[in-house]
């Protein structure tokens, strides 16, 4: 089980990456555009799972794979907009503020069922968006602000697919099944909403190609190393073992981009690093309880 759950430092990893050829295809194609050639291989990839193994991808639970579908759709469509607009580092760092949000939700289910009060979640809380200010008042550049914001917005929305997840895994529905319906309801969504909203299909060039294939290839390798950190791996070490993201994404981010953090932002990410692991250990105890 140890060694399983070492599996989502590749996830971790793989993710980051991914996010990297996002931010090289952004000169080219449009988000939801990303979204969809993203959302296309992972159709493909899990289909092809699908065929080999003679799954079956019938479903009653249509209405649950509706919401969580709509929620992920805008959760990935604002993510791929903001790795345009910052740098990797201090976008991945945002984005990985979920598990603040899930320890205010468990604070709120606690005061609501007279348990008592989760000081530790408190000061997680407390901790992280320290961090997040940090990150947002000295250091940051003219026109940053919003992305920014919509990155806590993508850290809010997780926390809500988090427990549609939670709520078709416990009616029986399977991983994978929730993956393919997922990338199949982005992939229809985003061919429709390139035209409507953005300037149509872009025809890539080798480069662009490359980095599509490279960016649809650590997507399924992060999706594949993930499912198996969370199906053999211990649940809490592979939750703290996920924001390992943050330094991948910082190296790479200066390696790259050549995108060198200031002082506040680097105070900010380790705060914010500190207090998700310490919110992630706190919430997973209170889980329980409730």
């Amino acid at each position: 089980m140890l060694i399983q759950s070492f599996w989502a430092l590749a996830a971790a990893a793989s993710f980051s990456t991914m996010a990297a050829f996002v931010k090289f295809c952004n000169a080219t194609f449009g988000p939801l555009e990303l979204v969809f050639y993203r959302s296309l291989f992972t159709l493909v990839s899990i289909y092809a799972v699908v065929l080999w193994n003679g799954y079956s991808l019938k479903t009653t639970k249509i209405k649950g794979h509706l919401i969580r579908d709509s929620l992920g759709f805008a959760s990935v469509a604002i993510w791929f907009f903001t790795l345009g607009k910052l740098p990797l580092g201090t976008n991945i760092t945002l984005t990985y503020t979920t598990s603040l949000f899930l320890s205010a939700n468990f604070i709120i289910l606690s005061l609501i069922r007279k348990l008592p009060i989760p000081w530790g979640a408190i000061w997680s809380i407390v901790l992280g968006f320290t961090g997040v200010v940090t990150i947002l008042q000295p250091s940051f550049r003219d026109g940053d602000l919003i992305p920014a914001l919509l990155c806590l917005c993508v850290a809010c929305l997780d926390l809500a697919i988090y427990w549609q997840v939670r709520k078709l895994g416990r009616e029986g529905e399977p991983s994978w099944r929730i993956v393919f319906y997922f990338a199949l309801f982005c992939t229809l969504a985003t061919f429709f909403g390139v035209f409507l909203f953005e300037d149509g299909f872009h025809v890539p060039d080798t480069q662009s190609f490359l980095c599509l294939m490279a960016m649809g290839g650590f997507a399924t390798l992060g999706l594949i190393s993930a499912t198996r950190a969370w199906v053999g791996g211990n649940m809490l070490l592979v939750s703290c073992l996920g924001f390992s993201a943050i330094p991948f994404s910082e190296l790479i981010s200066i390696v790259v981009f050549n995108n060198i953090p200031g002082f506040y932002t680097i105070v900010g990410m380790v705060l914010i690093l500190i207090a998700g692991i310490a919110a992630t250990i706190v919430t997973k105890r209170q889980e329980q309880k409730i």
